[in-house]
């Protein structure tokens, strides 16, 4: 290749395409080969730029690495992806016992379980979810109370909630995604594997893949030097609009946490991490074994003739080629993440507007890499 990849890859990203700031990554046959922060991590008094290295939240692209987890207790033989969620998790049911009693595991991580696509209590439970002004709302819409929401301390109850829910769907029968579904698979993880979810993650899976700088922790977040704030070009969203930058359509929102909720979407990582994550699916001697990975890239659930769902990750086919995929978005975040193992490639792209197009700029990354 005549060009350098800074080059080659830089012509497909557009720095007018983050509102505020972001990053991009690239991976191809093991090594980073493009990496490259665009605009402000913050605005305003404190005003920093953008790094590949600038923690910011990734919303659900948090669901691959809580799919994971569940995949090593197959590999240890702990866990059938295909056997009822009931015989792990005797306290789990829905409103109709008998029907939920048939979901699987495999169910729950590709959302063809049943649920309802809008139980909205996972979100609710964000530390800070009462500067939004749709709080209020968003519970009456979801049927939930303050009391319910107090009473709320642990995956485990999450879990249990769902004893409320009815099912719109028969188990396996369609498709609605579920966020709050990989909050179920936290607690299944933790009463199968006898340890914490956020310990295993923490200690094990971020440490062995050598993620330095990917974390469950907020308040770690929020004191780091080199992390994001978050903007929203919504104000109607906002209890109390801050406009740090007169000249941006940029109003700063609540910072996303949520501990709870780590599972379904609130781990926090860089670029460079999530291009390392991308790249440790990718090896010869891969973290999951490759007959599991196989698995967990074959679509549970075909949406039309090219996009799926599998476990933990979309699923996109172009001509011969499987795209493995997954975004994220929250007010002020976007994040999107995208690879062809068949080809050893993939891309990366973090940001702290909910306005910057995310997945168009991976796809025009993956283009130039496809060229390659």
């Amino acid at each position: 290749m005549a060009e350098s990849w800074d080059t080659f890859i830089g012509n497909a990203v557009n720095s007018s395409d983050f509102p505020v700031g972001g990053a991009v990554a690239a991976v191809k046959d093991g090594r980073i080969v493009y990496e490259k922060g665009f605009g402000k991590a913050r605005l305003g008094a404190e005003e920093r730029d953008f790094t590949p290295n600038t923690l910011t939240s990734i919303q659900s692209v948090s669901k691959s690495f809580t799919a994971a987890s569940l995949l090593k207790l197959a590999e240890d033989k702990l866990l059938d992806l295909k056997a009822p969620l009931v015989t792990y998790l005797p306290y789990f049911r829905t409103a109709d016992k008998q029907a939920s009693d048939r979901i699987t595991v495999e169910q729950l991580l590709s959302h063809t379980a049943g649920f309802p696509g809008e139980i909205g209590i996972g979100n609710l439970m964000c530390t800070n979810v009462r500067e939004f002004s749709v709080f209020e709302s968003v519970k009456e819409e979801c049927g939930l109370t303050d009391s319910i929401l107090s009473g709320i301390t642990s995956r485990e109850d999450v879990t249990k909630y769902f004893s409320t829910v009815n099912l719109p769907h028969p188990p396996g029968s369609n498709w609605d995604y579920c966020t709050e579904a990989y909050i179920i698979a936290a607690d299944l993880f933790e009463k199968v594997g006898g340890r914490s979810w956020d310990e295993y993650m923490e200690q094990v899976m971020f440490g062995r893949l050598g993620l330095n700088r990917t974390t469950l922790d907020p308040d770690k977040v929020i004191t780091d030097m080199d992390s994001a704030r978050y903007y929203t070009g919504d104000v109607s969203i906002l209890m109390n609009p801050v406009k740090p930058d007169p000249g941006r359509k940029a109003y700063e929102t609540p910072f996303p946490q949520n501990r709870l909720g780590a599972p379904m979407g609130f781990i926090y990582s860089t670029a460079r991490d999530l291009a390392l994550y991308l790249s440790s699916y990718m090896t010869d001697e891969p973290f999951i074994p490759k007959e599991l990975m196989a698995r967990m890239y074959e679509p549970v659930w075909n949406l039309d003739n090219e996009e799926g769902y599998a476990l933990g990750w979309g699923t996109l086919r172009k001509g011969n080629l499987m795209m493995i995929e997954h975004g994220g978005g929250f007010p002020g975040v976007r994040s999107y993440v995208c690879m062809v193992p068949a080809k050893g490639i993939g891309a990366v792209v973090v940001s702290n507007h909910d306005e910057t197009p995310a997945r168009e700029i991976c796809d025009a990354v993956m283009e130039r890499l496809l060229e390659c």
